[in-house]
């Protein structure tokens, strides 16, 4: 005869087999060499930045994922605020495409605390010769950074920045 606390025993146990796959599953793909072991420093940063380059151009949507957070925002030249969804779709567009990884400029890297900047400066290599510089805001989150926001500022020819202010 099955007593109240045995049917507890056997229903705690019957939920753990149910959750630990589905939180596997829900960490799951995370695991990528790129993204293992992870410090709080700017070698990490860096070591990410060139990796998410990467990751855009072969359209490695998985990696973007994993790196993203959930409320990612990035904010165009042109004043166009995005979501993590666009960056994924934009990225999955170049999948089997077979881009040129671009040649990732000199990244700076700000840490202060859990939150650090990473910023560079990408030149055009089209006629109009513009740069934009380029500015990832990132999280120290359970061991692993994930950019929350990124931002993209169009310079002018001379160098110095534009800024589109709204009334």
């Amino acid at each position: 005869m099955w007593t109240t606390r045995d049917m507890v025993i056997v229903m705690d146990a019957l939920l753990l087999l149910v959750l630990i796959p589905a939180r596997a599953q829900a960490q799951g793909g995370c695991d990528l060499p790129s993204l293992l072991h992870q410090q709080q420093d700017e070698a990490t940063i860096q070591h990410l930045e060139a990796a998410w380059s990467r990751a855009i151009s072969q359209g490695d949507a998985d990696f973007e994922r994993c790196l993203l957070s959930a409320d990612f925002k990035e904010l165009l030249a042109a004043g166009e605020l995005k979501t993590r969804n666009d960056q994924l779709g934009s990225t999955a567009k170049n999948k089997g495409q077979n881009r040129p990884i671009p040649h990732l400029p000199p990244v700076t890297v700000s840490i202060h605390g859990n939150v650090a900047v990473a910023y560079a400066t990408w030149k055009s290599a089209g006629a109009n010769q513009t740069s934009d510089v380029i500015a990832d805001y990132l999280i120290w989150e359970d061991g692993l950074w994930h950019v929350f926001f990124s931002q993209i500022t169009r310079l002018e020819s001379r160098g110095k920045v534009s800024f589109r202010w709204r009334p």
